[in-house]
């Protein structure tokens, strides 16, 4: 579910369309998703937002259809200044700092995988050290001791 092409460290943004934009288009390139998943999360993302407050820091969780994906991926971007995303929910802001974009194919999965992130996003000692870690070897070696 995870691969080291798909995690971007200490990105650039200035906004969450930014953001998004710079994710799924390594999506794209690594031909995870279809070039449609781009606008289709961007959109999804303004109808649906996705930011959370973790005790660490905020976190995005962006995803769309199944339609647009062409292989199950879960990218990681670690930002190198937060950026602000609507919180699920309620829409209050949240600077978001981490985002895991999910390209899933089967839509029950997408339920089993937000469980697991859900439960990372709450185990402060995981959250940072995704923030601290220096290669995306190690961001995947955090994220598959941690269930996910």
């Amino acid at each position: 579910m995870f691969d080291e092409k798909v995690v971007l460290l200490d990105i650039n943004a200035k906004d969450s369309t930014e953001a998004l934009s710079l994710v799924a288009d390594k999506l794209i390139e690594k031909k995870i998703v279809k070039p449609s998943y781009k606008s289709a999360v961007i959109e999804r993302e303004k109808t649906f937002p996705t930011g959370l407050n973790a005790p660490s820091c905020g976190i995005a969780i962006p995803h769309t259809d199944a339609i647009h994906v062409n292989k199950a991926q879960i990218a990681i971007a670690r930002l190198a200044n937060p950026v602000k995303f609507l919180q699920m929910g309620d829409g209050a802001d949240v600077q978001a700092k981490l985002i895991f974009m999910l390209a899933l194919k089967e839509p029950h999965a997408q339920l089993e995988t937000l469980q697991k992130l859900m439960a990372l996003i709450q185990n402060d000692k995981a959250v940072s050290e995704l923030l601290s870690v220096k290669d995306s070897e190690n961001v995947i070696k955090v994220l598959t001791e941690n269930n996910l």
